[in-house]
């Protein structure tokens, strides 16, 4: 893919082609994550970004979020303090640079601008989550370390000043908080639980955990002329990737392939479903689908042979 000067994308890209295969993906996320930090986030979050949103290049969405670090990089001083250069990123990510986080989405006309990597770049505003990748990737690059904690739909970032954990509320323009006053946040803004222990609770999230939460959170905005059945049945691909283990998810996509008409495909998900299921005790929903499907194939022609030449 071309890149202007600036970073943006040509327009004379090549245009999208085929899907990612996303067992192959993943086996190339694990190789590279120890190394590449967020970065390796940035990257995966910006793959799925294009799927859904092919005009927008997976390069030029990594390299507009590099040329952010470099600018701040340059901005920053090296004998700075920790909490100097986060005071200093907070001022670069919401005055310089004038990123929103968007805590209620309802208004949005697409709901999942707001989780693509592509949208939120070229809008400067997004969920949650979204800035807390992009704040955790350009501290990273100044040399300080954060973790994700999720409370969806709240996210925090974790910083350890001193021992001691702070924690950084992204939708508060990256005011530190706290253990005692995350939690009473979380339970005045938020009016959520925090019956379980603390330290359960604040446990950081893994880079598997971060992009089914993202995939999950990107499926469920999906909605009106948005929500297309080979969208949903690429981010369910996405997910079986990250969760292959998790049989549920063949349920569901075989109504996904029902959809499309892909009979055979959801007929042999359900089946892999139902070899570690009873199917006496599966919903009434998934055994008419069940029925339906064999039903379905059972009427559909075969294919005639290709014509000897």
């Amino acid at each position: 893919m071309d890149l202007t000067n600036d970073g943006s994308p040509d327009q004379q890209s090549e245009p999208h082609l085929a899907s990612l295969h996303w067992s192959q993906e993943r086996l190339h996320a694990d190789v590279h994550r120890a190394v590449g930090g967020t970065l390796n986030l940035v990257r995966e979050v910006s793959r799925l970004s294009f799927e859904l949103d092919p005009e927008m290049p997976i390069d030029w969405m990594i390299k507009r979020t590099q040329f952010f670090a470099y600018e701040l990089q340059a901005l920053v001083n090296e004998s700075w303090s920790e909490r100097d250069r986060l005071s200093y990123l907070n001022r670069f990510l919401f005055d310089v640079k004038c990123f929103k986080c968007l805590t209620e989405l309802a208004h949005l006309h697409r709901p999942s601008d707001a989780f693509r990597m592509s949208r939120v770049l070229a809008a400067r505003a997004g969920a949650p989550m979204m800035l807390a990748l992009i704040y955790s990737f350009l501290a990273e690059k100044i040399g300080v370390r954060l973790e994700f904690v999720d409370f969806n739909p709240a996210w925090f970032l974790r910083w350890s000043e001193n021992g001691r954990s702070r924690y950084i509320d992204v939708s508060k323009r990256g005011a530190t908080l706290s253990s005692d006053e995350l939690i009473d946040v979380l339970q005045t803004r938020y009016q959520m639980s925090t019956e379980a222990s603390t330290e359960g609770l604040l446990e950081p999230l893994t880079f598997e955990r971060f992009l089914v939460e993202y995939i999950e959170d990107l499926k469920s905005t999906l909605s009106g002329y948005d929500l297309e059945p080979e969208k949903l049945l690429f981010l369910q691909n996405a997910l079986i990737a990250y969760q292959p283990s998790n049989l549920h998810l063949l349920a569901e996509r075989a109504g996904f392939h029902r959809k499309l008409g892909n009979f055979k495909s959801a007929l042999a998900d359900l089946k892999r479903y139902f070899a570690f299921h009873d199917r006496d005790k599966c919903s009434n929903e998934l055994n008419q689908l069940h029925d339906e499907l064999v039903t379905l194939i059972d009427r559909t022609p075969p294919t005639p042979p290709s014509p000897v030449v």
